[in-house]
C-alpha cells in the first residue's frame, strides 16, 4: 500500500538551507521538524519571522501537493479567520519548487508560515478544550465545502479508513490481537463500508490530532497544520478520527467523545445516520493505527516511530472503545447531538407478542423465527444483531434497498412541493409520456394511483365500463391484489373463502407438473384451449368475460417461463368473447425478464391494459394504469376518478428516478446476463441435487421446484420450508411459492452481479447439503 513505508526524504539541513534562499529568497536559521513522510525544517529569520520548509515525499503526486496548496489558498480567501498556514510563493511566483538533489534526485518544495503556539498534545485538555477542537474542525469543515480537487478523490490514502481492507493481510503482525482484528475488518466492509456513499461527502483535512493542532496561551486554537492527508469522502470521517485520536490525550474519553461531538454539532448539525457510523469508523481508525504501526515496525525498522511514540494506536485504546461498546458510546454521541439514543432492541418474540395484539393473531411474516431488520442498502437487509443477508427475494426495491437515486430524488421533491394532479404538473406528465413510451405508443393513456392492488382495481373498472359485461378470469393459483374486486382473482390468497360467481379460473401453463408438459407440440395452444371451457362457464352463468388478468411471469403459479403462443391465444379467445386484456406487471415489468421492459412484451402479446406498483417507485408506493385513450374516456364519461396520492410530486419524482436508474445503469441488459449466469449456476446444483426437480426463470426471475421423486413428481413442501429457513441461516434470503408450496422463488433486485450471483449459489450448495 502506498505510504505503508514512509520513506521521507533525507535532505541535509546545509542543502535545505540553500534550496529555502536560491528558491524562496528565505535565509534563517533551520531546525527540523518532524513529519510522517515528508521532510520539514522550521526556518527562523533574522527578523524573527518563521516559516516551514516542506521537502514532499518522491511518491506523492504533483496533483495532490497542488491540491494542498489550493485548499489553503481557498481558506485564505473564503475564511480568513481560520488559523492556517498561508504559502510563501517562489522567487517567480510559483507555489511549488522543483529540485534536483546532489545526489541526482527530483523533489518538489514548497514554503507555508510556521503558526506559533503549543502542540495539543503537550497540554492538559479538558472538555472545554475538546469542545472548541469540535467546534473547529466543523468550522473548517463548513470552509472546505466549497472546495474540490480531482486529486483529492479516490487517493488510496493509508490513513483513509475506507482503505482498511486493503491492510487485511497484515493483521498477523498484531500477534494474538490478529483474529480479532481480522473480523473487525471484516465486519466493516460488509456493514460499515456500504453504507458511507450514503452520508454527507466533501473534501475534509482527514487528519485532526493533538500533534496537527496548535494552541494558545488563553487555551484557543491558534493553528491547524498538516493538510497533506486531505481527501473527499464522508464528512463525518473529520469527526471520527478526531474522537479516535486524541484518545492518548484524554483522561476521560468518554468524556472528550461528549464534549467533542457536542462543539462540532454546534457548528456542524450531524445527521442520524453519521452518529449511528461514529462508534465503527473511530474502532477502525484506531484498528488501522495499530496496523500500520506493527507492519512498519515489522517491514522497516530502521524507519522512525513517531505515532507509535506518541501514543496513537494503542491497543488498550482499542480495548477501551469495545468496553463502552457501539450502544452505549452511539447513544453518549447521539444525546451530544441532540438526538434522541437509540432505543434498545427488543428481542423479537417480545416484538411479535406486541404485533399480535394489534396488527392481528395469524402474523404474516418471514422465516421461523422471523427476522428484524432495521436497515437495507444495494443487495442487502441488515437486522437488528447486525448480521447482513443477501436479498433474492423482496421484488418492491427493484433497484436494490435505499438506492441513493431514488432517495435523492425522494427527499429533494419532499422539500419543494407535494401536491395532488388537481393541479397542473410537469413531473406527472412527462412520467406518463415516458411509461406510454415505454409500451411502443400502443397504451398512453394513465390512471394513477398508489399500488398494485388499486391499479389492478381500476383497470378491472374501465373494463367493466367499456364492455358492459361482468366476468373475470384469471389462472388457478393467481394473485393480484387486496380489495374487494381484485381478492376475488387472487385464488393463492384465499384460505376458506369460494371462488366468486363472476370469477372462473384458467390452468397455468405449467409445461413441468401440468396436464400438458414440456415437448409436447403446440403446448401454449393447448393451454389456451382452456379459456374455451372458462368462457363457456361463464355463458352458462349468463355472463361475458369483462376481462383477463395475467401476470406475465406467473409468479404465485411457480415461476413459470413464457410459453410460446399461450397469452397471444389467450387474449384472442377473451377479445373474441367480449373481453379485454389485463397484463399485470407489477412483479413482472421494468426490465426484469431480461430483454424487454414489460414481461407482456416476452410473450408477444399486446393487453389492454398494463398496471404497475410494488417496483415503480422502488419501495416508494406508486401505482399506475396504463390504457388506451378512448377506454379511460369511455370510463370517465361514466364515472368521476380522482385518487388523493395518485400521481403526487413526490411519488413522480421516484417513478421518473427509476427509469433513469434503469435506463443509466443498463439494468435490464445486467438482469439478461446475470440472470442467465445464475439460471446456468442453478441447473448445475440440480444435476447434483435430485431434490431439484426443475429450475425456471427468464431474467432475474426463477422458481426452483423441489420433489421428493423426480419420477413422481411428488412435491416436497416440508423440505422447501426447511431449505428456505436453512438459507436464511446461510444469509441468503429467498421464499417459496406454488400450489403445493415446494417452489424456492427467487426475485433479486435488478443490481445484482456475478458476486452476488456466487454467493447465492454457495448458500444454496451447503443449504442443500444440510436439507
Amino acid at each position: 500500500m502506498k505510504f505503508l513505508r514512509a520513506q521521507a526524504p533525507t535532505l541535509s539541513a546545509d542543502f535545505a538551507a540553500s534550496v529555502a534562499e536560491a528558491e524562496f529568497g528565505l535565509t534563517g536559521r533551520l531546525s527540523p521538524l518532524y513529519s510522517e513522510r515528508d521532510q520539514n525544517f522550521r526556518v527562523t529569520e533574522a527578523n524573527g519571522a518563521e516559516w516551514v520548509l516542506k521537502i514532499a515525499n518522491a511518491a506523492e503526486p504533483d496533483a495532490v501537493i497542488d491540491c494542498q496548496i489550493g485548499a489553503l489558498d481557498h481558506l485564505a480567501s473564503v475564511a480568513p479567520q481560520i488559523p492556517t498556514p498561508r504559502l510563501r510563493r517562489t522567487r517567480g511566483g510559483d507555489g511549488i519548487a522543483r529540485i534536483t538533489d546532489p545526489d541526482g534526485a527530483a523533489h518538489r518544495v514548497y514554503v507555508l508560515s510556521f503558526l506559533p503556539g503549543a502542540i495539543a498534545s503537550d497540554r492538559s485538555l479538558g472538555a472545554e478544550d475538546f469542545a472548541r477542537i469540535g467546534a473547529t474542525i466543523a468550522g473548517l469543515q463548513r470552509a472546505l465545502r466549497g472546495f474540490f480537487h480531482p486529486a483529492a478523490g479516490n487517493r488510496g490514502l493509508l490513513w483513509d479508513v475506507r482503505e482498511a481492507p486493503k491492510l487485511r493481510d497484515r493483521v498477523h503482525h498484531l500477534g494474538a490481537l490478529a483474529p480479532a482484528a481480522g473480523e473487525l475488518i471484516d465486519r466493516f466492509a460488509a456493514e460499515v463500508l456500504p453504507r458511507l456513499p450514503h452520508l454527507r461527502v466533501q473534501t475534509i483535512h482527514g487528519d485532526v490530532h493533538g500533534h496537527n493542532l496548535i494552541l494558545g496561551a488563553d487555551g484557543g486554537v491558534t493553528g491547524i497544520i498538516d493538510f497533506g492527508d486531505m481527501f473527499h469522502g464522508p464528512a463525518i470521517l473529520d469527526l471520527s478520527d478526531a474522537l479516535s485520536d486524541f484518545m492518548p490525550d484524554a483522561r476521560d474519553p468518554a468524556g472528550m467523545w461528549e464534549a467533542m461531538t457536542h462543539g462540532y454539532n454546534a457548528v456542524q448539525p450531524i445527521e442520524p445516520a453519521e452518529i449511528d457510523l461514529v462508534f465503527d469508523l473511530m474502532v477502525m481508525r484506531q484498528l488501522v493505527t495499530l496496523v500500520i504501526t506493527a507492519a512498519r515496525a515489522a517491514e522497516s525498522p530502521d524507519e522512525p516511530d513517531y505515532i507509535g511514540e506518541h501514543g496513537f494506536g494503542a491497543p488498550a485504546a482499542l480495548e477501551a472503545m469495545m468496553t463502552m461498546g457501539r450502544g452505549r458510546t452511539t447513544a453518549l454521541l447521539a444525546a451530544a447531538a441532540g438526538q434522541s439514543a437509540p432505543a434498545p432492541r427488543q428481542p423479537v418474540a417480545a416484538l411479535m407478542e406486541r404485533r399480535r395484539k394489534v396488527m392481528g393473531s395469524r402474523p404474516y411474516v418471514f422465516y421461523d423465527p422471523p427476522l428484524h431488520m432495521v436497515r437495507g442498502d444495494g443487495v442487502w437487509l441488515h437486522d437488528a444483531e447486525g448480521r447482513r443477508f443477501l436479498d433474492c427475494y423482496n421484488n418492491v426495491p427493484i433497484l436494490g434497498h435505499c438506492h441513493p437515486r431514488v432517495a435523492d430524488a425522494i427527499a429533494a421533491q419532499v422539500r419543494i412541493l407535494n401536491t395532488n394532479t388537481r393541479y397542473v404538473g410537469e413531473q406527472v406528465l412527462e412520467y406518463a409520456e415516458r411509461l406510454g413510451a415505454l409500451t411502443g405508443g400502443e397504451l398512453t393513456a394513465c390512471a394513477f394511483v398508489n399500488s398494485g392492488s388499486e391499479a389492478n382495481d381500476i383497470a378491472w373498472r374501465m373494463a367493466r365500463a367499456w364492455t358492459g359485461n361482468r366476468g373475470f378470469l384469471c389462472q388457478e393459483f393467481a394473485y393480484h391484489g387486496i380489495t374487494e374486486a381484485i381478492d376475488a382473482v387472487s385464488p393463492s390468497a384465499a384460505r376458506k373463502a369460494p371462488m366468486a360467481d363472476h370469477v372462473r379460473t384458467l390452468l397455468a401453463p405449467d409445461g413441468y407438473r401440468g396436464i400438458h408438459r414440456h415437448g409436447t407440440p403446440d403446448m401454449g395452444r393447448l393451454y389456451a384451449d382452456d379459456a374455451d371451457r372458462a368462457i363457456r362457464s361463464l355463458a352458462e352463468a349468463g355472463m361475458k368475460p369483462a376481462a383477463v388478468i395475467v401476470d406475465s411471469a406467473f409468479m404465485t403459479n411457480g415461476i413459470l417461463e413464457p410459453c410460446p403462443g399461450y397469452v397471444n391465444e389467450l387474449f384472442a379467445k377473451v377479445r373474441a368473447a367480449g373481453g379485454l386484456c389485463i397484463a399485470d406487471e407489477v412483479q413482472s415489468g421494468f426490465g426484469r425478464m431480461g430483454a424487454h421492459f414489460w414481461g407482456y412484451q416476452h410473450h408477444g402479446a399486446t393487453p389492454d391494459f398494463v398496471t404497475i406498483g410494488k417496483p415503480a417507485g422502488n419501495g416508494h408506493p406508486v401505482g399506475v394504469v396504463l390504457t388506451r385513450p378512448e377506454i379511460f374516456d369511455h370510463f370517465l364519461e361514466q364515472t368521476a376518478f380522482f385518487s388523493t396520492f395518485g400521481g403526487n410530486n413526490v411519488s413522480c419524482a421516484a417513478g421518473l428516478a427509476v427509469l433513469d436508474a434503469i435506463r443509466d445503469g443498463d439494468l435490464m441488459r445486467n438482469a439478461r446476463e446475470t440472470g442467465a449466469l445464475f439460471k446456468a449456476g442453478l441447473k448445475d446444483l440440480a444435476r447434483r441435487f435430485p431434490i431439484i426437480g426443475d429450475v425456471r426463470g427468464t431474467g432475474l426471475a426463477f422458481g426452483v421446484e423441489l420433489v421428493r421423486d423426480p419420477a413422481t413428481l411428488n412435491p416436497a413442501p416440508q423440505e422447501t420450508d426447511r431449505l428456505v429457513n436453512l438459507l436464511r441461516d446461510e444469509g441468503l434470503l429467498v421464499g417459496s411459492e406454488g400450489v403445493h408450496g415446494n417452489i424456492v422463488k427467487m426475485r433479486p433486485p435488478l443490481v445484482f452481479g456475478v458476486a452476488e450471483v456466487e454467493i447465492a449459489l454457495g448458500a444454496l450448495e451447503r443449504a442443500l447439503l444440510r436439507l
